[in-house]
């Protein structure tokens, strides 16, 4: 959601996003997911690939990736209109000292307003960030950051619950992986480096081409104050070449000219180096550590919310053989049909179908007298065939999961349905067509199962004709 969050994986940083602000539309009711549940177990990879398959389905619906991608876009234009806002707050500032009579800089005072806010929300981050690391607090300190991330959120997400739940996930992932108070520091530093690379600029621009007259002025403070303020602030800039100027020399004569010089380069090096350069070192180290810990931006599948939809994901998975038949292709053949008096109908039965899959199946044929659908266990299989040694259909037309794997359970039962009909069709369906694999997979079971004159097919219209 921000130019430092581009920089890494972007589809699985999406991915996570969309899951988290999915759980969060749902902690106020459940929604309706039976399609994208259809479409996640079609997708390879594990249970935290379907989990995040299906948010992905819900996000299309909810157009949570397209908000996602505009406040990817506008994210850097919202930080650098909020580095322009603090730079022109610091020119005010700085503006007040200035007498516009003669153009008279109190050099101290400026500087002071210029790094004095900067100064303090340092050190407010760093305090921050130390009770963050303690386990205190959850990293604040950055006001610049938040302020940013508030406003990406308002012009690119705009209101509502959708909203919300994109920034709650946001938060909530970089909280769990520990990346909260760096993305958000390196929002706040990424915005003072821009300020104050403006404010750079613009002095060098007006003292390059206006005479301005550089002093110092106070009412309580000795000049030996001054003197020793300007020592101390000089360390730094004199490491690196820039001009020193003599304190002592320049209250004696503000007006001499290569004074006023060294006191503009004197300035401009000491908001570039107690200002500019800790932004940029510290906004470094927070991208650093961002692609450190990047790849620990992941939902906690454990919550008691993933264990749930697991649990909702292996009911709706196709059944597996956990008992198969070791011994090789049945060495007995079907029992014989019934050869009594039949009932001129078809006994429609549904056997272990997926609970989505609508039933019974449309349009139903005229001679349609039964429509049972059981789940297979041995008190249904029972009663359905308790029903059919009463009715003797002159069709048992049996509908299975296509997707599923045949088993011993359903070969059981297939033997003990037909002594009681006509005759027995097998029929494929499921919650997608059936492909003709899978067709021929069923056919291969039948003929190795000694289940010849079982018909299959994937056609409802051939399975069902009388």
């Amino acid at each position: 959601m921000s130019a430092a969050l581009a920089t890494g994986p972007a589809a699985a940083l999406d991915a996570a996003l969309l899951t988290e602000a999915v759980r969060a539309l749902e902690a106020h009711g459940p929604l309706e997911d039976g399609q994208a549940l259809r479409s996640a177990l079609l997708v390879p990879g594990g249970r935290a690939a379907q989990v995040a398959e299906r948010a992905r389905v819900l996000g299309d619906r909810l157009q949570l990736g397209t908000r996602l991608q505009s406040a990817r876009t506008l994210a850097p234009w919202v930080l650098a209109g909020i580095a322009l806002l603090v730079a022109l707050a610091g020119f005010a500032l700085a503006g007040q000292i200035v007498d516009a009579a003669d153009r008279r800089i109190n050099v101290l005072g400026a500087l002071a307003l210029l790094l004095g806010v900067h100064l303090l929300t340092l050190v407010l981050w760093l305090a921050a960030l130390a009770l963050s690391a303690a386990g205190i607090g959850a990293g604040g300190g950055a006001a610049l950051g938040r302020l940013w991330l508030q406003a990406t959120g308002r012009l690119a997400l705009g209101r509502g619950a959708e909203a919300g739940a994109l920034l709650r996930a946001l938060t909530s992932l970089l909280d769990r992986a520990r990346l909260l108070p760096w993305v958000l520091g390196f929002a706040s530093h990424a915005i003072w480096a821009l300020s104050f690379t403006v404010a750079i600029g613009v002095l060098l621009f007006a003292l390059s081409f206006r005479r301005y007259t550089l002093a110092w002025e106070t009412t309580l403070l000795a000049p030996e104050t001054f003197v020793a303020a300007v020592h101390a602030l000089s360390i730094a800039p004199a490491w690196l070449g820039i001009p020193v100027p003599d304190a002592a020399a320049v209250l004696a004569d503000a007006g001499n000219a290569g004074a006023q010089r060294d006191w503009a380069w004197w300035l401009l090096g000491c908001v570039a180096l107690y200002g500019l350069l800790p932004r940029l070192l510290l906004a470094a180290l927070c991208a650093a550590l961002w692609r450190a810990r990047r790849t620990r931006l992941r939902p906690d599948l454990d919550a008691p919310y993933y264990r749930k939809l697991f649990a909702r994901l292996d009911a709706l998975a196709p059944a597996r053989v956990v008992d198969p038949d070791t011994h090789g292709p049945a060495t007995h053949g079907a029992l014989p049909h019934y050869g009594g008096a039949l009932q001129d109908m078809l006994a429609l039965i549904g056997f272990e179908l997926p609970a989505e899959l609508a039933w019974p199946p449309q349009p139903l044929p005229a001679h349609a007298g039964l429509q049972l659908n059981i789940a297979g266990s041995a008190a249904e299989r029972l009663q359905v065939l308790q029903t059919l040694a009463h009715t003797h259909p002159r069709i048992a037309l049996v509908a299975c999961n296509a997707a599923a794997t045949p088993d011993r359970g359903t070969e059981r039962f297939l033997r003990e349905l037909l002594p009681h009909c006509g005759a027995c069709r097998l029929w494929l369906t499921g919650l997608q067509p059936p492909t003709p694999a899978q067709v021929e997979r069923w056919a291969d079971w039948l003929a190795a199962a000694g289940l010849t004159d079982i018909a299959c097919s994937a056609d409802w219209a051939q399975a069902s004709a009388r």
